[in-house]
């Protein structure tokens, strides 16, 4: 989700768009600048948690898919 800095008559905030095409606020600010450091923020902590979870899926793939061993018999008559 990427969150942006919206002019409002009354100040900025922090907004993201939605499917739909809606923005829907999350924080007002006064000025831009505060608007702008909160959307970055969010983005960045968005950004660490689609990290995390792929560097879990990731290592989930590599441990979780293994074959199973096969074991016979020792042949008597080889």
């Amino acid at each position: 989700m990427r969150h942006i800095a919206i002019a409002v008559p009354d100040g900025y905030v922090c907004a993201y768009r939605r499917p739909n095409g809606q923005l829907c606020a999350v924080s007002d600010h006064t000025t831009r600048e505060a608007a702008q450091a909160h959307a970055d923020e969010i983005n960045r902590q968005h950004a660490a948690e689609l990290e995390a979870q792929r560097s879990s899926r990731a290592l989930h793939r590599q441990h979780g898919m293994r074959r199973p061993v096969r074991w016979f018999e020792p042949d008597a008559f080889a």
